[in-house]
């Protein structure tokens, strides 16, 4: 079955070059496959007979002879997974990585060499499940219609990832077509019968085990911690500092100061130093993205002192404190940032004094007769922050084991 597919992917590239030719030579071409690990471009030749391979590919072109070969055509591929520009790349970089390699082993094919990146294999992989006989036909019928669908590549991929059979897929075909293709296109002399090119053996390089393992390691960005700032406050210049932590992966907890300071003698006056806390659970978040980000309620507490004076048309200074429930959501708004909005309902309790500057406002003069108590239940918070989550760079080395049936 696989020399099947690597034929076909030859006779693919090389059907042209076949009947370019106006020789009297008929041209004769055969397929020898080399595989790459998971999101590698270097060769490894212990890699799924990979050495049993180039050392097939020796033993051809010394049986054909250089004076026959009209040439070699490398097609490398990649597993369809993944961002499609990255893929686009690694089959360059793997098509570059085996032009490398022959010419280091085999200098005298430089002339005859050349490469074909050909992106993500999805006609392989497609091939592949049609030749399953381990597959209900209900099931092949699936993935192909995802394959076939003239969608874009992001779509398809998400499809296929939610398909049953993707982790049947993902184990046993994926590996294989991780790969590159040599195309050996010879002259097959017609008056010579003795000359009849060499039958490949039957290839090494598709004898792997039944079992291998590949170790990849996977880098990643976590959050620690992040910085806010409510966008809200900013706009009347009171100035104001968030700092939220998540604990585990569903819940933070986030401490607040408000603290705008500022007056002018004694006729104006605008200070608050504001205090908070407030614990919450995250919810409908997907683990692939920053921890802060996804919606979430949490309880909340908060306590102030203020002084607010207009003159001497508006003058009280007090404390307040406030508890209850917060709910919001957070969203990325590009690389580096977040967006996010709450709202808080609750109980808000002030205890106010008035007072009133002497009138060359040389002091301030604390009226006893206006003093009291104020409690408050409804929206008590409204904020729309922008947030710089901390990321520090981690490394997460994991083991996926594939097997062939």
């Amino acid at each position: 079955m696989k020399r099947i597919i690597a034929t076909m992917i030859c006779w693919a590239v090389c059907l042209a070059t076949a009947f370019a030719q106006s020789k009297s030579e008929q041209l004769t071409y055969m397929g020898i496959e080399v595989h790459f690990r998971l999101d590698k471009h270097k060769l490894d030749l212990s890699y799924m007979g990979n050495q049993a391979s180039f050392q097939h590919f020796a033993a051809i072109i010394d049986s054909i002879g250089i004076e026959r070969i009209d040439s070699v055509v490398i097609v490398s591929q990649s597993s369809p997974e993944g961002p499609y520009e990255h893929n686009l790349w690694l089959s360059e970089k793997r098509a570059q990585s085996m032009q490398r390699y022959l010419l280091q082993e085999h200098p005298y094919l430089e002339e005859k060499l050349s490469v074909h990146p050909d992106g993500e294999s999805w006609a392989q992989l497609r091939n592949y499940v049609l030749a399953d006989t381990k597959l209900k036909d209900s099931t092949k019928e699936k993935v192909l219609k995802v394959i076939d669908a003239d969608v874009n590549i992001g779509t398809k991929k998400w499809r296929m990832k939610q398909l049953p059979v993707y982790r049947y897929l993902l184990a046993t075909y994926y590996p294989r077509i991780r790969n590159s293709v040599f195309c050996i296109v010879y002259y097959e002399d017609l008056a010579m019968p003795q000359l009849l090119p060499v039958e490949p053996l039957e290839a090494p390089q598709f004898r792997e085990p039944e079992r291998w393992q590949d170790t990849i390691i996977t880098r990643k960005k976590t959050t620690i911690a992040a910085i806010k700032s409510n966008l809200f406050y900013d706009a009347i210049a009171a100035f104001n500092v968030e700092v939220e932590i998540p604990i585990g992966k569903r819940f933070s907890l986030m401490v607040e100061d408000v603290f705008p300071w500022y007056h002018i003698g004694n006729k104006y006056a605008y200070q608050m130093w504001e205090i908070g806390a407030e614990a919450r659970y995250w919810f409908f978040r997907d683990s692939k993205r920053d921890k802060l980000s996804g919606c979430f309620v949490g309880p909340y507490l908060m306590s102030s002192k203020y002084d607010f004076q207009w003159d001497r048309a508006f003058n009280y200074q007090g404390e307040y404190w406030s508890g209850g429930l917060s709910l919001g959501a957070a969203a990325p708004i590009g690389k580096y940032f977040n967006l996010e909005f709450s709202i808080a309902f609750g109980y808000l309790s002030t205890a106010y004094r008035h007072y009133d500057p002497a009138p060359d406002y040389s002091e301030l003069v604390r009226d006893p007769s206006i003093e009291g108590r104020l409690g408050y239940i409804g929206p008590t918070k409204l904020k729309a922050s922008i947030v710089m989550p901390l990321q520090v760079p981690t490394k997460k080395r994991k083991e996926i084991r594939y097997g062939y049936r």
